[in-house]
């Protein structure tokens, strides 16, 4: 009889209870449910990109850049879902493609494939419609160009050091080329001219290949020039590669001294890097800096990279800005020694 009844309290209390423990589990899932609508949430598919990108190229179709920027298009049009169409824009040494990124709508839809040039030269060389250090929003930087400094065989120096004694020796003699005035080839030489403290000519060409023969046959003593350019020439006994202009000696080529070994803090580099306007949400931001990074590290790309005399790059969004910041103040020299008139 004890037993019946301590069964019947047991059940009493258990049906009693029941409405608590109900009431309890409601409370704990719909504690779960806010927390998870409130948290911050990534990014989802259906919320960008809606349609295709456009990656603006600030030059016409061929070169390194536009090849560059066909790669990073297709491995984000894979990691994105939607289409990255390359969209060459030249002229003005870049800046109408910046000016029209500059100006494009905030929603991630429009992004530039820029280059030292249009945030840290254009703007110093020539009067431009946009602001490098406002209007854009750095995402992050795919490749760098490293500048090789090579001269004429005929001047029979076998490094930095030699040349600079040559050319103090025989004040502006030394002629040096580059792709243009305002150019970063122009600038680079200019500004190691005057870091040297040596007095050199500069002959400006309209295209790298002349260049290159002049050098060979000795009509000109000096090149600063893209890896790929001056690399394949390195065999021939017409010309000496006597130094990078990157801050670090390169993997692939590391008894190449830098110049800051011989001119401390002298270093010369043109990017290649992805930009969106400024005012693009930091979720979009955070997204393309994500897969811009992913991208140039796959092993395939890296050795396309590497086949073209480019650096693989990957910073992030903060490394990028710190480098934007940095270089600006070298090229504003740079322009005075060269003795261009300041666009800004």
């Amino acid at each position: 009889m004890s037993i019946t009844r301590a069964r019947r309290k047991t059940l009493k209390q258990s049906n009693t209870q029941a409405p608590v423990r109900r009431r309890l589990l409601a409370a704990w899932l719909a504690a779960i449910v806010v927390s998870v609508l409130l948290a911050p949430r990534p990014l989802l598919a259906q919320d960008w990109p809606k349609s295709s990108i456009s990656l603006i190229v600030p030059y016409n179709a061929g070169g390194n850049t536009d090849t560059m920027a066909r790669l990073l298009a297709g491995s984000l049009t894979q990691s994105l879902g939607q289409t990255v169409l390359v969209e060459n824009k030249g002229g003005a040494g870049g800046a109408l493609a910046a000016e029209f990124v500059a100006r494009a709508p905030k929603d991630g839809h429009t992004l530039f494939f820029a280059t030292t040039a249009q945030t840290s030269v254009t703007p110093f060389v020539q009067t431009v419609r946009y602001d490098p250090q406002k209007d854009f929003a750095p995402i992050s930087i795919y490749g760098t160009g490293p500048n090789i400094l090579a001269v004429s065989s005929k001047l029979k120096v076998a490094t930095v050091e030699d040349f600079i004694k040559y050319a103090k020796a025989n004040p502006g003699a030394v002629k040096y080329g580059s792709g243009g005035n305002g150019t970063i080839g122009h600038l680079a030489g200019a500004l190691f001219g005057k870091r040297a403290g040596i007095e050199i000519m500069h002959v400006p060409y309209r295209g790298g290949s002349q260049m290159m023969t002049d050098l060979m046959a000795g009509h000109i003593d000096m090149y600063f020039g893209n890896a790929s350019e001056i690399l394949p020439m390195a065999s021939s006994d017409t010309i000496k590669i006597l130094a990078v202009s990157t801050d670090k000696r390169l993997p692939n080529l590391p008894d190449l001294p830098t110049i800051g070994e011989t001119l401390p803090g002298l270093v010369v580099e043109a990017w290649n890097g992805l930009l969106a306007p400024a005012g693009v949400s930091a979720s979009v931001q955070g997204i393309l800096e994500r897969e811009a990074i992913k991208a140039v590290r796959d092993p395939a790309v890296i050795e396309k990279l590497q086949k073209l005399g480019i650096v693989p790059g990957g910073s992030t969004a903060a490394e990028f800005g710190a480098v934007l910041q940095k270089e600006r103040a070298v090229y504003r020299d740079a322009v005075i020694a060269a003795g261009i008139a300041s666009g800004g």
